[in-house]
């Protein structure tokens, strides 16, 4: 290996066929970490400079007199970056450079972090980013690097510059941001804290609209709503027309926010109190004015159902607990329907296999949406007895795939296989139509209590296509966990109990 005396010099001299160019600061990115697979660093410039990545297990603030700049890392393998292909080189037209390389598929690098650090030379020397990878074996989770200072359970996600993602919401009234190139966490101002059966929406000028749930306080429907800006860090305090938990909130095409049904009176303590309030009205928020209006009613009503937005800017409506036209009798719903807001109306219904309310939906990358689990239950012998404990639930172990159509209407196809029931699970898309489902619970009621009893679970399925297989699962089970796509490939998941955790696929 070239020595620490022999890299600084030649990197100096390779320079001396190199055009000067303005410097500016370096970006550098990465994507992949698996064991045995390719990793990617991505370096973005100036176009024309010369430029070299650096790598070492180890971080030290290191001068490089000949150079005039300060590394996060050592520089003692320097001449790595002469013997790896396109770990230096020349960045091309757009001041692009990619790098790659296979980590090996050897369990001992699973406990290394490796940190990579570029300087580049222009008319003088410049210093990247620092970007850590830590390798992991394909197929499992391991732990964040760091973890948040204060836990995060439900609230919302916002992508930020640099690959940073700012969590709201979670965390009562603390944001959180999470700097993904690092894996460090940073407060970042107060914010809106939500409850239980709550939606956060990310609305397209890139603030976050909180609406209802459970009060913190009251553990009631609130009629509470917030938005907050992640530019000035401010919060703005609204009400909705009508209390709502379990409802639906999705962004329209129009920039509009599409909020759902739910339930206007519920207690989790009592299982019976699901069955009543469940609303059919329905609201838009509009964020030029920051104000709710009435929208119009569902042709049924629903609570705990799923509001996915499409790729045309529709939203899918789909499952929750319904009650039967006149006579109001509960059911759990097998339908979904497409509200268009071109004209502000509920297209015609579709149906699916299997009712299911607290399921989780997610839109697919190849224009589809994935609903997952969810609960079903059986009210025939309830309906004549009154008897809680003649409720038949069923957590279901299938998921549904929604191909949308024409004129509003789609098709659902049942694909089965889940390793166990799950709802309230996290859903994170993955390419080519998949889909990570991890977590979630399995529903019951205590016999001797009449109260619900949540069986987290912390096993985890892919979706393939057509297919679902098991993968690793998490270290701890989580309860409505959330599951955050990050920019290097990997899927965060947190929330529901446990540290956070990262997903290689």
């Amino acid at each position: 290996m070239m020595s620490r005396a022999r890299a600084l010099p030649l990197l100096t001299t390779t320079l001396a066929c190199v055009a000067p160019a303005l410097a500016q600061n370096l970006d550098l990115d990465k994507v992949g970490g698996a064991l045995g697979g390719t990793t990617t660093m991505q370096l973005a410039g100036n176009p024309g400079e010369f430029y070299a990545i650096l790598l070492d297990y180890q971080e030290q603030s290191t001068y490089l007199p000949a150079l005039g700049v300060t590394l996060d890392i050592r520089d003692i393998y320097a001449s790595l970056s002469f013997n790896l292909p396109g770990f230096s080189g020349v960045t091309d037209a757009s001041g692009a450079a990619s790098a790659s390389a296979v980590i090996p598929n050897d369990p001992a690098l699973a406990s290394l972090t490796l940190s990579l650090q570029a300087v580049a030379y222009g008319s003088t020397w410049s210093v990247s980013n620092l970007v850590r990878i830590t390798p992991q074996a394909a197929g499992t989770f391991a732990p964040l690097r760091s973890q948040p200072a204060v836990p995060i359970s439900g609230g919302g996600v916002v992508a930020g510059a640099d690959n940073e993602l700012l969590f709201v919401g979670g965390s009562g009234p603390v944001a959180q941001t999470l700097r993904t190139r690092t894996e460090d966490w940073s407060a970042a101002g107060a914010t809106f804290g939500v409850g239980l059966l709550s939606q956060t929406t990310t609305l397209a000028d890139g603030r976050v609209l909180f609406t209802g749930g459970l009060d913190l306080l009251t553990g009631q429907p609130t009629a509470a709503a917030a938005v907050y800006d992640p530019a000035t860090q401010t919060t703005t305090t609204l009400a909705m027309g009508t209390a709502r938990a379990g409802h639906g909130a999705s962004l329209l095409g129009n920039g509009k926010v599409l909020v759902t049904g739910g339930s206007s009176a519920l207690n989790l303590s009592n299982p019976l109190s699901l069955f009543t309030g469940i609303l059919v009205s329905t609201e838009l928020f509009d964020p030029a004015t920051d104000t709710f209006s009435p929208g119009p009613n569902m042709l049924e009503a629903r609570a705990m159902h799923t509001s996915t937005t499409l790729t045309n800017g529709n939203v899918l409506i789909a499952g929750g607990i319904t009650l039967i036209p006149f006579l109001n009798i509960p059911t759990v719903s097998a339908t979904a329907y497409r509200f268009n807001p071109s004209n502000n109306s509920f297209g015609f219904p579709s149906t699916f296999g299997g009712g299911r309310f607290l399921h989780s939906a997610v839109a697919l990358d190849n224009g589809k949406v994935l609903l997952c689990g969810g609960i079903n239950i059986d009210f025939t012998q309830f309906l004549t007895t009154l008897n809680i404990q003649d409720l038949i639930i069923n957590t279901r172990t299938d998921c549904q795939v929604y191909t949308p159509g024409i004129l509003n209407f789609g098709t659902f196809a049942t694909v089965n296989g889940m390793q166990e029931g799950r709802a309230g699970a996290a859903l994170a898309a993955l390419p080519n139509g998949g889909a990570l489902m991890a977590g979630g619970f399995q529903l019951a009621i205590d016999a001797q209590t009449q109260t619900f009893v949540f069986g987290a679970t912390a096993t985890a399925d892919v979706l393939g296509q057509n297919t679902i297989t098991a993968t690793g699962s998490m270290a701890a089970p989580r309860l409505f966990p959330l599951a955050v796509n990050l920019p290097d490939g990997t899927v965060l998941v947190v929330g529901g109990g446990g540290n956070a955790e990262v997903y290689q696929r």
